[in-house]
């Protein structure tokens, strides 16, 4: 059965669903919401290299990210330790704007926050 933070990225990222079917693939099954969200940013890293071209699948992936900060209870694992600790400081820089109240305050409390920010 795959977890509801894993549903909820790929309703809400669904550009991210092949590779999201590849790692459920190799895992035959539930590859779980960590190695999910830490796939997410692997994606995500990629698309913030070229920011303007890819705005729409970045807006989708942070909107997946800031919903499974709101309703997960393993919120903080997920995003700042699945999610953010796979981002390079640069591509949180990038990110920032983007990033939304749950996930900034998440990363604001495990001094994730990037700096200058």
């Amino acid at each position: 059965m795959i977890e509801d933070e894993v549903a909820i990225v790929v309703a809400e990222a669904p550009e991210f669903a092949h590779r999201c079917l590849r790692l459920i693939g190799s895992a035959d099954g539930d590859p779980g919401a960590g190695v999910v969200l830490a796939e997410l940013a692997d994606y995500v890293s990629g698309l913030a290299a070229d920011m303007e071209r890819f705005r729409p699948s970045l807006v989708r992936c942070l909107a997946a990210v800031e919903k499974v900060a709101a309703t997960s209870a393993d919120a903080e694992e997920l995003v700042v330790w699945s999610f953010a600790d796979n981002l390079s400081p640069d591509d949180l820089r990038r990110l920032e704007p983007w990033l939304g109240p749950r996930t900034r305050s998440l990363l604001d409390e495990a001094d994730r926050t990037p700096a200058g920010q």
